[in-house]
């Protein structure tokens, strides 16, 4: 969590409609319907009605893409995005495997790697969520299931595993020893204190990243924002939004994104 002195506006993510574009700006104009990502938590964030954005945190939202699909992309796009694209490098023919595939992120993920020809293996632990992973062409895996390794290993094939996105660290130990030689392991979320196969590690020559999408450099997010804009056009992306709360239940929303949960979706807020 991060501390802010009051009084803070939350929110880095949204959508909504152009209300007025300032001069020299030729990207965007009054009326467009747009996705928000702020890129970095700040006193005036989009838990309002009105948002003051510079052009490189707006996208350009598809007729066919709703206002709470648009909430629901900028954060998890970005952190799939600049993980399995920039700090993994994830190309053609990887074999992947999502760790928490049935959230934001992790759906997202699947669609990315997907997208650049890599067989993707997804894990979550509840039916509905292994049913959107094998609505969105990957292989579904319960982290429940006691063959759960082997299973991994069966569907990875010989190589192994190339790259894990880790939504929690106490999976790592696990991780290691699905990867196969050259693995790497991003890790987004959920610290702990797990003791590693430090062997295994070296006799593989695996790489165990920890990552921030905020954390990245001009270039990097140019990169980022590219392949969002580009998912839009293509209609390549999908987001699924699992509730929706209205401005009342802002305290109730806060109490289920931090509750321990299955999750399907994104949870957003309507402030309409």
């Amino acid at each position: 969590m991060i501390p802010f002195p009051g009084p803070v506006i939350l929110g880095t993510d949204g959508a909504g409609v152009v209300e007025e574009v300032t001069h020299g700006v030729s990207d965007f104009r009054k009326g467009d319907r747009v996705a928000i990502y702020s890129k970095a938590p700040s006193m005036t964030g989009t838990y309002a009605e009105y948002f003051v954005a510079s052009p490189d945190m707006l996208f350009h939202l598809p007729e066919n893409m709703t206002f709470h699909q648009g909430a629901g992309l900028g954060t998890p796009f970005m952190t799939a995005y600049s993980n399995i694209v920039i700090h993994g490098a994830v190309k053609f023919g990887d074999i992947v495997l999502i760790n928490g595939a049935s959230g934001g992120v992790g759906l997202f993920a699947i669609e990315i790697a997907n997208a650049l020809g890599c067989k993707v293996i997804g894990v979550a632990g509840h039916e509905t969520g292994l049913s959107l992973i094998s609505q969105k062409g990957a292989i579904a895996i319960s982290y429940k299931d006691p063959d759960f390794v082997k299973k991994v290993k069966v569907a990875a094939g010989p190589k192994g595993v190339d790259f894990i996105l880790e939504t929690t660290a106490k999976n790592v130990p696990k991780d290691v020893e699905i990867l196969g030689k050259f693995g790497r392991v991003c890790l987004i979320g959920a610290p702990s204190h797990e003791t590693v196969d430090f062997d295994m590690v070296l006799m593989k020559e695996l790489t165990i990243k920890g990552t921030q999408a905020t954390s990245v450099t001009p270039e990097q997010y140019r990169i980022m924002k590219a392949g969002l804009d580009k998912a839009l056009e293509e209609g390549s992306i999908n987001p699924i939004v699992e509730k929706v709360y209205t401005i009342d239940q802002i305290a109730q929303a806060h109490n289920d994104l931090m509750a321990p949960r299955s999750t399907a979706g994104k949870l957003i807020l309507d402030l309409s």
